[in-house]
């Protein structure tokens, strides 16, 4: 009789359990790879933030604005709203100062440019056509090297009433309400057709056009206030609409016949010339106005020496102020005034716009005293700085 050992009886044993059990596991696999199993559900990525492409975050530049509304405001170089020339964004009720160095090819030298803001709901919705977005804020900036410069975003002029103004002249001009020194409004370039000012109410404005000029000696912003040749409009903002026949419309300025030459021939110096001639030997001085601090010439120079003469931009007035111009000698101990003649005892008048010469000479004594001296101006003509003043 054959032997069969305990392990073969074991094995027969679990024999039907244990391939019972891998049919059943071949034929789950079989199902499962007939059934199609879709991917796990991704989430939608999320919407993103209004202006997340914009610059909100202030930078380390020249121009501060300041927005006093409570929209958010992109602001854009140039005249008209495109994605190339946007400069950054400014949030609601806040002050950002913007870095405009890389903006503008002559920052140093010093220029001007035109700056438009619109609300961060008008940039969204025209992203695709900027230049259809609604301007709530023009205004027209200056910059010179490191000098600072500051605007001011209006809540007055940021609303749902407006009407529309246009610059039918070649000269730039800002818009100040109540007077030529009043708040500013807007700002509209040369030739600007239809730009529309919005307001928060309906209240009527009294519009004073002030003509601005760029002086490229100076590199700064000259303005003109010449209520002979300009006159006011008053303006009824009304609500706006989506028929713009409706809207009220201005031009400036009233009188169409008004040219440059007029409006160059009333432009003075915000400044008289000052030649002073030192005819003193073995000397040398330095000139005040009232004994305040040592004024630089043209050159840069704080001290005139003999036989040397300089220019020296003197503030005066258009109609004339009294200026006490000194020249001091011996580290101010002595001082000669100016005077038209030298029995004269009022201190000369200084008109803005005009060349001075002043002539200072030893007329005796040991020159240790003021009346060892004397300094003559005299006035000469009016400068024609029509060629120093470029329209904006």
């Amino acid at each position: 009789m054959k032997k069969i050992s305990l392990l073969s009886v074991a094995l027969l044993a679990v024999a039907p359990t244990f391939f019972g059990c891998s049919a059943s596991l071949s034929l789950d696999d079989e199902k499962n790879q007939n059934q199609q199993i879709d991917p796990p559900k991704q989430p939608d990525p999320p919407e993103p933030e209004p202006g997340a492409n914009i610059n909100w975050n202030s930078e380390n530049g020249t121009l501060e604005v300041v927005n006093n509304t409570n929209r958010d405001i992109v602001v854009f170089q140039g005249q008209t709203p495109q994605a190339s020339n946007i400069l950054g964004g400014i949030r609601a009720l806040s002050t950002k100062t913007f870095d405009i160095s890389d903006d503008v090819p002559d920052f140093e030298v010093g220029g001007f440019m035109i700056l438009r803001g619109v609300s961060l709901d008008q940039y969204e919705a025209n992203k695709t056509n900027l230049s259809a977005a609604r301007i709530d804020f023009s205004a027209m900036a200056t910059y010179r090297g490191q000098q600072k410069f500051r605007v001011a975003i209006e809540s007055n002029y940021v609303g749902d009433n407006g009407f529309i103004v246009s610059n039918r002249g070649r000269i730039g001009m800002e818009l100040r309400k109540d007077g030529p020194d009043g708040e500013k409004v807007s700002y509209l370039p040369a030739l600007q057709q239809e730009q529309i000012i919005y307001t928060s109410t309906t209240n009527a404005i009294t519009l004073f056009p002030v003509y601005v000029f760029y002086n490229r000696q100076a590199q700064s912003i000259t303005t003109v206030k010449a209520t002979s040749l300009f006159e006011t409009v008053t303006a009824s903002p009304r609500p706006i609409s989506a028929n713009q026949q409706s809207w009220p419309a201005y031009y400036f300025p009233n009188d169409p016949t008004v040219t440059w030459e007029q409006i160059s021939g009333q432009l003075t110096s915000p400044v008289a010339y000052v030649k002073i001639a030192f005819n003193v030997t073995n000397q040398s001085g330095y000139v005040t106005v009232a004994g305040t601090n040592r004024l630089y010439s043209q050159d840069g120079y704080n001290s005139i020496s003999g036989g040397e003469t300089l220019t020296y931009e003197i503030e005066g007035s258009d109609e004339g102020i009294q200026k006490a111009i000194i020249v001091n000698v011996y580290g101010g101990l002595v001082q000669i005034p100016a005077r038209f003649d030298v029995q004269d005892t009022p201190n000369p008048l200084i008109e803005n716009g005009y060349d001075y010469d002043i002539s200072v000479d030893r007329i005796g004594g040991n020159g240790q005293n003021s009346a060892d001296y004397k300094a003559t101006i005299t006035k000469r003509a009016k400068r024609d700085i029509s060629h120093l003043i470029e329209t904006l």
